[in-house]
């Protein structure tokens, strides 16, 4: 159980005084200060995980501690005290930052503390657990840094793009390393030290994205047996990742948007608004303005979550990256107490000359299954390879433009850029840098034979 370190701020001795048995009961460490004043100092010269204050006091009152803690120290939760006359300001705390609010009633005890607490402490645990995880398997040292152009580009716009609270669309083909360059825009930013927390919004069924976006109350629907917090709850402070956001569904689709332009979400089953401070990165492999254009997206969302546009190259269009990132897989899949596999040159041309439609995902298949089909420890051969490579027919020739007419050129060279964009019409627009309904235009064009 969290020890959480707790500062208790009210004018008043007694309910300072139940506020401080409840959580010592709890396992707290307590402090205590009786004006907002004081507090503020305390906060200052000291290190605390919660706040616990009333919001109206003479001098300085909850509300100015409140905005106080939000600029100055976001990762402290805080949970404000009103009476029954004053809900109203407490819910405005509430979309002003505050975690939760607490009514003293008469006569005032403890158990609405320690429900309060109970709530935090499950929210918190989340975030920890999606912390480790997502950190563990996603440390800024495990991230390979490419060679080729394409990557360094890439990495670059990353740079930029990360310390801004922009909302980030990342496009690229499946396993082609669009998370891991979520990962390294928030581990570049200003919120490097908060959860960074990943959902795939294809993985989740319909009925439950919103509980697992936003929670839910107890009861809130068959099996709800009890309140649970959402991800977006467990993301406070830093960023959450929206995987295949082109497969979200039309409703979850209205409800990011309102949290977009507000920062405010409902629980499933509740009537409280909440808010939260959290950075939201979208990645599709998908053509979101062709699902636009076929009403399965809304355009509104799509001009929210693509405020930066990002483009992850596919493996075959950074061939130079393929040397360095089939080391460190065979690194990391390196028994222990042993030496690690290295490839031949002639095993890493047969790698090189294979297309690779799953990109990083699927060399790292590949490579996993030579090791443990290989008989030996040594190099790995060119044999070793065929024998898990993919058959794969030979690139046909190019042809040849050298007689053709200008249109003929241009026709084919958009064929080319589309193709090898995986049919993505937005990045193979981005690639021709021609806006996305001149491509439309020249390709209905083409389609008539005009």
């Amino acid at each position: 159980m969290e020890h959480l370190r707790t500062l208790i701020i009210d004018d008043e001795e007694f309910v300072r005084l139940v506020v401080e048995q409840a959580l010592r009961e709890e396992g707290c460490d307590t402090q205590t200060a009786g004006s907002g004043q004081d507090g503020l100092d305390r906060l200052r010269t000291g290190s605390f995980d919660c706040v616990i204050t009333d919001l109206r006091m003479p001098g300085m009152d909850g509300k100015a501690v409140l905005r106080w803690v939000k600029d100055h120290q976001p990762d402290v939760d805080v949970i404000v005290l009103t009476g029954h006359g004053d809900v109203k300001d407490a819910v405005a705390a509430i979309k002003d930052g505050a975690w939760d609010f607490l009514i003293k009633d008469t006569p005032f005890d403890g158990a609405a503390v320690k429900a309060a607490l109970a709530k935090l402490r499950t929210v918190r645990d989340l975030r920890r657990e999606n912390l480790a995880a997502r950190h563990g398997g996603y440390r800024q040292d495990d991230i390979v840094d490419g060679t080729s152009q394409s990557w360094r580009t890439l990495k670059s716009q990353i740079a930029q793009v990360a310390p801004s609270q922009a909302t980030v669309l990342i496009q690229g083909e499946t396993g082609s390393g669009k998370e891991v360059v979520a990962r390294l825009l928030h581990a570049q930013s200003r919120r490097a030290n908060g959860p960074c927390i990943a959902v795939n919004c294809g993985a989740v069924s319909r009925e439950l994205l919103e509980s697992e976006l936003f929670g839910h109350e107890k009861g809130a629907f068959t099996g709800a047996a009890q309140t649970k917090p959402g991800l977006i709850a467990a993301a406070e402070g830093g960023s959450l990742f929206l995987d295949e956001i082109g497969d979200m569904p039309g409703p979850m689709q209205v409800s990011l948007l309102r949290f977009l332009d507000r920062n405010e979400y409902r629980p499933v089953g509740s009537t409280r608004t909440l808010r939260a401070d959290v950075r939201i990165i979208c990645a599709t492999n998908r053509d979101v303005q062709e699902l636009v254009l076929q009403g399965r997206f809304r355009d509104d969302l799509l001009y929210r979550i693509n405020t930066v546009t990002l483009f992850v190259p596919p493996l075959r269009e950074r061939p130079e990256d393929l040397p360095v990132l089939a080391a460190h897989i065979l690194r990391h899949l390196r028994i222990p107490g042993t030496a690690t596999r290295m490839l031949t040159p002639e095993a890493l041309a047969h790698l090189a000359a294979y297309r690779w439609p799953g990109n990083i995902r699927e060399l790292r298949n590949v490579i996993e299954r030579m090791v443990l089909l290989s008989p030996n420890s040594g190099p790995i051969s060119p044999e070793e390879v065929l024998q898990v490579l993919p058959r794969t027919t030979a690139a046909s020739p190019p042809h040849d433009q050298t007689q053709q007419p200008l249109d003929e050129v241009e026709r084919l060279h958009i064929e080319r850029v589309l193709q090898s964009s995986g049919g993505n019409k937005t990045k193979a627009a981005h690639t021709l840098r021609i806006d996305y309904k001149t491509l439309l235009a020249k390709l209905k064009k083409y389609e008539g034979g005009g």
